[in-house]
């Protein structure tokens, strides 16, 4: 029996700061168990957070440059338009089709309900010019003008004459968006 500070007398040993007879549990069992429980919730929590959080994409083409340039890396943000809508000027993640697995990288140009018509070389929303600093070259050929419908974006690439976006495919519905890109933030919050 071992006694408290008090005097009282315990029922239980008090442990030392290091004892060799607790070496003993590398090799229980429980260990073992112990390990496959933490490799297990490892994996699990990796996956979910690549799918559902934060993951990192590879551009493939030209069509975003200067913002993203080919072969770059970046973060897309998948969780962020679980609570905002997409805004016009964001960068997203998206594939053109429901069943389509190859991901694109595009910029917002046109939001839902909006009439999109390009002429001479520039982009009219609802009849009015569209300010783009963004954009490398002239937009060609003269497009529209179309709707842009319910639930669905417009997107083109920053570099114009580079030309695989809404005008060949249409629309993207928002069920098809992943994620949104903002270049030059490492961990992209907002």
């Amino acid at each position: 029996m071992a006694r408290t500070s008090s005097g009282h007398v315990s029922g239980r040993k008090e442990r030392a700061f290091f004892d060799w007879r607790y070496m003993r549990v590398k090799y229980e069992r429980r260990r073992e168990y112990r390990l496959a429980f933490i490799l297990l919730w490892s994996i699990l929590l990796g996956y979910l957070f690549k799918t559902f959080v934060v993951t990192v994409g590879v551009v493939n083409d030209t069509s975003m440059h200067p913002a993203l340039g080919e072969g770059g890396y970046y973060l897309v943000n998948k969780y962020i338009y679980h609570f905002v809508r997409p805004q016009r000027g964001e960068i997203v993640v998206f594939r053109s089709g429901q069943y389509d697995k190859e991901e694109q990288v595009k910029r917002i140009i046109g939001l839902p309900g909006e009439t999109l018509q390009v002429t001479s070389g520039e982009v009219y929303i609802n009849g009015r010019r569209l300010d783009e600093p963004y954009a490398v070259g002239a937009t060609h050929p003269d497009f529209g003008p179309t709707t842009v419908g319910e639930h669905s974006y417009f997107v083109l690439g920053d570099t114009r004459w580079v030309r695989e976006d809404s005008r060949d495919f249409g629309a993207v519905q928002v069920k098809n968006i992943v994620g949104k890109v903002k270049p030059g933030e490492f961990f992209p919050l907002r």
